[in-house]
């Protein structure tokens, strides 16, 4: 593709990739969405769910968090060296932006790389410098395609690295074309983001004609095509430009951060898998199998009475079939218990008869253990 080449990232790279993106690909980054509250109208190709969009909450990773410090342990869990703070619209809480930049940055020193994703319309010289006082390392801005009213704003002079991101909407080339135009020689980078179907902007984008590339792909079709011309026509130009595919955020940089959380937060008993998931055998009580709703139980009232059965009834299994405690434990979370596949497979019919659920389970390592596949033995 002429002066651009293909990474080993199922990406693009014309020049040099950001250092927020070099290190995201290696699942280094821990991605701390700030708030669901957002400075514009929600953009059709949004992809952020119902569930987060104009929701005043705070993630890490796919941790929904209530303090603060739980994105530290968040951050040791994955073993992260930086992180990435988007939203909705991260300046529509600077405050807490601030702070949360202050946290990371105290805890884990000033090498501990931060971005942060925003579109323009908060952005001010005021917010430029308490950003830059408190050491965020690279700012992305959005600007708006269909409106060049706002883009002087990328102007603002910084000592943060500076750099534009837009998704690469099809039939929108001569205004992607026009921004590159006027950004080229005022921020150090340019990422282009395939465009991609959710759960949430589905309907939007199918509304306005946009399909899947193929039937394997949330990729939209176009989008692509489009991508690879617009890195050529800013080979004439002196930009950093990354084109990041929906390939990279599945395989590669989703793969990588639960890698490193995997190998953390495994227990003796789990097989960890290449793609970084969970296999590990479970064993539940009536009540509480898996066809149960997991998002129940964090309301439950009497959790920490099904806790204690769970005590007893992990000491008695350990007692009668000699099971030694590093390979059993309670899973407060989804209120079973954990051991490993062979005590599951060898004892189904014992526990059977004890009325209780013996499974094998593939779940992601992630806070929301995330499961893949359940199968009862």
């Amino acid at each position: 593709m002429g002066n651009n080449m293909k990474t080993k990232y199922y990406s693009y790279l014309l020049g040099k990739m950001p250092k927020g993106c070099q290190m995201c690909v290696k699942g280094l980054k821990e991605v701390v969405f700030v708030t669901g509250v957002c400075s514009k109208k929600p953009c059709f190709f949004c992809p952020i769910s119902d569930k987060k969009f104009g929701k005043d909450d705070i993630y890490a990773n796919e941790w929904k968090v209530s303090n603060l410090n739980d994105l530290i342990k968040e951050a040791k869990l994955c073993s992260s060296k930086g992180a990435g703070l988007t939203g909705g619209d991260p300046l529509a809480r600077l405050d807490r932006t601030i702070k949360i930049i202050k946290l990371l940055k105290k805890k884990f020193g000033s090498k501990f790389h931060i971005h942060l994703y925003t579109p323009l319309n908060l952005v001010t010289e005021t917010v430029i410098k308490k950003l830059e006082k408190v050491g965020l390392d690279e700012i992305r801005f959005h600007p708006d395609l269909d409106s060049s009213k706002l883009w002087n704003k990328i102007k603002m002079k910084t000592k943060m690295v500076k750099g534009v991101e837009i998704p690469v909407i099809p039939g929108k080339e001569k205004q992607i074309k026009k921004l590159i135009d006027f950004i080229k020689d005022k921020v150090q980078f340019l990422n282009l983001n395939e465009l991609e179907l959710s759960d949430t902007n589905v309907c939007k984008l199918y509304d306005k004609g946009f399909i899947a590339k193929n039937k394997v792909s949330y990729a939209v079709k176009g989008s692509e095509a489009l991508a690879k011309k617009l890195l050529k026509y800013c080979a004439k130009t002196k930009l950093n430009v990354h084109y990041c595919t929906v390939t990279l955020k599945d395989k590669v940089q989703l793969i990588n951060r639960l890698k490193r959380r995997a190998k953390n937060v495994k227990s003796k008993f789990d097989y960890m898998t290449k793609e970084g998931t969970l296999v590990r055998g479970a064993i539940y009580i009536t009540g509480f199998t898996p066809d149960l709703a997991y998002s129940k139980l964090d309301k439950l009232k009497n959790k920490s009475e099904v806790i204690s059965k769970l005590k007893i009834l992990k000491n008695k299994l350990m007692k009668e079939f000699n099971i030694p405690k590093e390979l059993i434990e309670i899973d407060s979370k989804k209120l079973r218990l954990l051991t490993n596949v062979k005590v599951v497979s060898e004892l189904k019919f014992e526990l059977k008869k004890k009325k209780l659920y013996p499974a094998i389970v593939e779940e992601l390592p992630s806070h929301d253990q995330f499961e893949i596949e359940c199968e009862m033995v």
